[in-house]
């Protein structure tokens, strides 16, 4: 399984699971998923990186600023 997601503080407002979840069901894109990670500090990034699966992540606020 193919894994994207998107890396924040808060991710409450994020639209981006839905939006990506319906472009894997439309496109027959069975084989990815695509998660929310909340982080509490950047540091976690490293942990999270580390998941074999992880392919790509979208970044927001406030860490895009980092």
């Amino acid at each position: 399984m193919k894994a994207y997601g998107l890396i924040g503080k808060s991710l409450l407002h994020s639209f981006s699971k839905e939006y990506f979840d319906h472009k894997f069901d439309l496109e027959k894109i069975g084989d990815s998923t695509y998660n929310l990670y909340e982080l509490a500090s950047i540091e976690e990034l490293n942990t999270l990186i580390q998941n074999e699966h992880l392919l790509g992540l979208n970044v927001t606020i406030p860490y895009k600023e980092k």
